[in-house]
């Protein structure tokens, strides 16, 4: 009796119109997985990854045991987050070709390639590589690149995980191993993470629906605003048990602001199909094309039944790419002559009462950029021509920038922009470029103009710096070669309430040591500061 009854509740569900599991099964694949069939039914349900093609009976195959490739990568990622221009201009639209010379502007993966280079993804330069397999360290980069790009905070265990194979990576390589693991997007094997290995497209599904996963609005979220820019996407994942005949069912709140772009069920379990009794999670994933608010409203019930259901709520506002407010955007500059190439993005500064000032100020990171252009060329035809007539190589100028911002406020602008050049030699050169800013008349602070007359800021930053190289000795010069004190035009910005002190490269430290940074917290200058500077 018992199991006749589980066979019709089971026969009842899937013939229900409506339900999660007949949205998720135009997913199926005649190849899945098994251990990963609900992942990839999920992710294609929600349109992230897609099928390679048909078998001769006419089913659909996703190769499951297939590597994925870094052009595939490519898309899944753009997929999966949304990855679009967000608040960055260009001066003329970018191309695949602009940053890459093995991709065609023409392939099918360009776009995708596009997007997850201006939102810097990927590195940038050279070869892409897209028929390459991707292998796991490079999709722990992409993946954790990919969260920054869209300013997603991700809450996790805050633990080094200790793996025997990982001692040859790069600092930046193991810190995406980290952010990964630690937020179980991608497994390990016991002690050993295999960076080098290729990851096959099960794997990858998996992947792409953890992140989802983290990133998804639910149960938590009732009630509350969500905001998203202008053709942003967002997810919402609801606990839901199909096997009982209830499903959740969107009743309104579209009104042609956020549209439902694709939609699936994942049980709980690895199957493909629900297994009776068991539960699992409905997904949408949603984009934002139109300005305005929707009141998105859900129910979950039978739909036979005349009962009060479950009700889910979520107020989704739909705002600007560029807010009217003070706010910073970023402008990308890209040129790539036979010798020369500019990949440059910079800040550009909205909201400022101050229209006139704000187009100067706005313009000075144009002329800035164009002046370190205009002094990398001087000489690039005697060099091209000279090298040419004698047999030698000739390597390609680059100009790469790239700003940080610190604080902005009423008063106060403090970034700095990174200029990064290469002319040969064994590695190119940065010069990072500090912009502290009085956004009343425009002009630049300098380190005194931020405190007050007669204060010694010296003496405690002196200190403080002091201390922490007698701490690391080994890597910083010594002698008068070191550091011997701040000096009028010292280098600085602000950001997260610290004063952040920097030296260029060799200043104070050789190559290695990078550009040494020293944060001090402003509450530790007390009332020296200047409140004309920080109110607001």
């Amino acid at each position: 009796m018992r199991k006749t009854m589980l066979v019709l509740l089971t026969l009842t569900m899937l013939m229900m119109p409506g339900t999660a599991v007949c949205q998720g099964t135009s997913s199926q694949f005649a190849d899945g997985d098994r251990w990963a069939a609900a992942d990839i039914q999920a992710i294609s349900g929600l349109g992230l990854m897609n099928g390679t093609g048909t078998a001769d009976d006419g089913q659909r195959l996703f190769s499951p045991q297939g590597n994925v490739s870094r052009a595939q990568l490519a898309a899944i990622l753009t997929n999966t987050f949304g990855l679009d221009y967000g608040t960055i201009r260009f001066i003329k639209e970018p191309r695949a070709s602009d940053y890459y010379q093995d991709v065609s502007d023409k392939d099918w993966y360009a776009p995708y390639v596009v997007m997850g280079a201006i939102n810097q993804v990927f590195p940038t330069g050279g070869d892409f590589g897209p028929d390459q397999s991707a292998t796991r360290v490079g999709i722990a980069q992409a993946v954790s690149h990919s969260f920054n790009a869209k300013g997603i905070s991700v809450p996790m265990i805050l633990m080094m995980p200790m793996f025997r194979d990982t001692g040859d990576l790069s600092q930046e390589e193991m810190n995406a191993v980290v952010f990964v693991n630690n937020t179980g997007i991608m497994k390990s094997y016991g002690d050993y993470f295999r960076p080098g290995d290729t990851l096959t497209r099960a794997e990858m599904a998996a992947v792409a629906m953890r992140c989802v996963e983290l990133i998804a609005a639910s149960e938590a979220n009732q009630g509350q605003e969500l905001r998203v820019p202008m053709g942003g996407i967002f997810y919402l994942s609801l606990a839901s048990n199909p096997t009982t005949g209830y499903s959740w069912t969107v009743t309104g709140g579209a009104d042609g602001v956020i549209q439902n772009t694709g939609s699936t069920y994942r049980p709980d379990d690895s199957g493909s199909l629900p297994v009776a009794g068991r539960g699992g999670r409905q997904l949408w994933r949603f984009q934002a094309v139109q300005e305005g608010t929707a009141d998105l409203q859900l129910v979950y019930a039978r739909p036979w039944e005349s009962v009060q259901p479950d009700r889910y709520n979520l107020k989704v506002i739909v705002t600007p790419t560029i807010p009217s407010t003070l706010s910073l955007s970023t402008a990308a500059v890209l040129n790539k002559d036979p010798y020369m190439t500019v990949d440059a993005y910079l800040p550009v500064l909205h909201g400022l009462a101050d229209q006139e000032l704000q187009s100067r100020i706005n313009a000075g990171w144009q002329q800035d950029l164009q002046k370190i252009k205009a002094g990398l060329t001087a000489d690039l035809d005697e060099y091209v021509r000279y090298n040419l007539a004698n047999g030698f190589p000739v390597r390609t100028y680059q100009l790469f920038s790239r700003y940080q911002a610190g604080t902005l406020n009423q008063n106060l602008l403090s970034l700095y922009v990174d200029y990064y050049t290469f002319t040969g030699g064994a590695h190119g050169n940065t010069d990072r470029r500090p912009y502290n800013l009085d956004l009343h008349s425009g002009q630049p602070l300098g380190l005194a103009d931020i405190f007050q007359n007669g204060y010694d800021y010296r003496g405690i930053i002196n200190r403080e710096i002091s201390a922490r190289i007698a701490a690391e000795p080994e890597n910083y010069f010594t002698g008068s070669m070191g550091f011997t004190g701040i000096n009028d035009e010292q280098s600085f910005y602000i950001k997260d309430g610290q004063l952040v002190i920097y030296f260029a490269q060799y200043e104070i430290a050789p190559y290695a040591t990078g550009i040494p940074e020293f944060a001090i917290p402003l509450s530790q200058f007390g009332d020296g500061l200047q409140t004309r500077v920080f109110a607001g």
